[in-house]
Formats: structure tokens, sequence, C-alpha cells
């Protein structure tokens, strides 16, 4: 299975691909909106080098990493995480990646020095050698998805939180939600989720990203002073 970045305004049901002069046939497995991640499978016998990917990238955002370009392999480094571009909060967090020359063509992946694919190019950040990367863990996610039901579907826990809050705090719990089951109350302050950490937001927006329907998810947070720890499983957003 191949991925590729959608670009704004193109067909996602209409794929093309060349390997080389060849035109090859594809067959499309599914497209994400939010993310813009394509996922296609080549046709007529064709199987294109298999590349492998780290589960993830975890916490740390700086790391020097290798970008495969027509005239060979050039150094990148990530240099943190993007939550927001333009006072718009993004849906899952992005790396920011600093190249040596001009930012790579959409979809060019970022390497490891074990070869591994660790995130790939998602667009220029509007000036300069700057650019944003869609993290390994963010098309896993999707792939997941995509690849049995065509689509992506999110787990929802039944939280809201206000943007515009400067800490992640719950401002509403709807009914009969995950999180009114297990007692969850509004002004109850958001700490994780899972492994990722919620400082604001922002980091909310990016843990629900990964949220899975059925699949149990550890929840910490904060009422007044005393911390509290519930197991929630997520379920299918409600229509």
């Amino acid at each position: 299975m191949l991925v590729a970045i959608v670009a704004a305004g193109a067909d996602p049901t209409n794929p093309k691909l060349q390997l080389g002069s060849r035109s090859v046939p594809v067959k499309v497995i599914g497209h994400d909106p939010v993310s813009r991640l394509g996922f296609i499978q080549a046709e007529g016998n064709v199987a294109p080098k298999a590349m492998e990917w780290v589960d993830e990238v975890g916490p740390s955002s700086t790391a020097t990493l290798s970008v495969i370009e027509v005239g060979g392999s050039a150094k990148c480094r990530t240099t943190g995480w993007v939550k927001q571009v333009g006072g718009k909060i993004l849906p899952f967090a992005l790396l920011r990646v600093s190249f040596t020359l001009t930012v790579p063509p959409p979809g060019t992946p970022l390497l490891d020095e074990a070869g591994r694919v660790v995130a790939i190019v998602f667009q220029g950040a509007g000036t300069g050698n700057t650019g944003y990367a869609i993290p390994a863990e963010a098309v896993h996610r999707v792939r997941r998805d995509v690849s049995s039901d065509g689509r992506l579907i999110r787990g929802w826990l039944g939280l809201a939180l206000r943007a515009e809050s400067q800490i992640p705090l719950i401002s509403r719990v709807l009914p009969d939600s995950p999180a009114a089951l297990a007692g969850i109350k509004s002004n109850d302050v958001l700490l994780s989720i899972g492994s990722r950490q919620i400082t604001d937001y922002a980091d909310a927006a990016n843990a629900f990203f990964y949220l899975i329907p059925g699949q149990p998810v550890n929840v910490k947070l904060l009422r007044g002073v005393e911390p509290l720890e519930f197991m929630l499983t997520p379920t299918k957003p409600k229509a």
C-alpha cells in the first residue's frame, strides 16, 4: 500500500502513479480529507519497494533525518511540534522541519539513521526552507481505518473544551458519553490522554485525533486539587 498527500482541490478518487517513465494503474484504498492522506495500491504486478516505518515519533521533537531527493539524499532537521498555523488549531500536531535547500514535494519520506520512515512532507511553511511533516503515528492512525473502512473513524469521549481557554478545562460533558458515564465533570482539567500530556486545547485536539473506537484509553485529570484517573473506551461519534 502506498501513501500520498492529496493536493488541495485534487480528485482523490482518480490518482496517477508514475514509476520512472511508466504509468502504473492503481486501486484507491481510501482518503481522509482532514489529514489529506490518500492510500492506493499499485496493480499490474508492480510492487514499489516497501519501506519500514517507526511506530511513532514520540515526544522528542528534534532529530536529524535524511530526505531522499532526485539527486540523492540530503540532511534535514526536525525543530519542534506545530499545533497551530496562522492562529488555526490543527486537528493533529505536525513536525516543523528545516531542510538544507528547498522543501521537497508533499509525500516525500523523511528517514532516520536506520532508514525507517519517521514522517512524510506535508507542505512548505510559506517562507525559506522550512516545511511541515506528518508524523508516522498519524499515518498509521489513518491507514488503520482507511484500509478496512475506506475512511477515518474518530474515537469519541464526549468531552468539550474551549479553544480560547489558557488551560485544558472541560467546558461540557455530553450526556450518555463515555466521559459522562465515568463521572467526569465540567471544570475538570485534563492532564493526559493515553501517553500524551495535555497542557492546552491544541494538545487535547491532537490526543483526540488518535482515539480509536473500542480501544480503552487512560485519562488523567484534575478536579480542584485532586488528581483523578479514568479508563475510558471511546465510541464512534454520534450522528
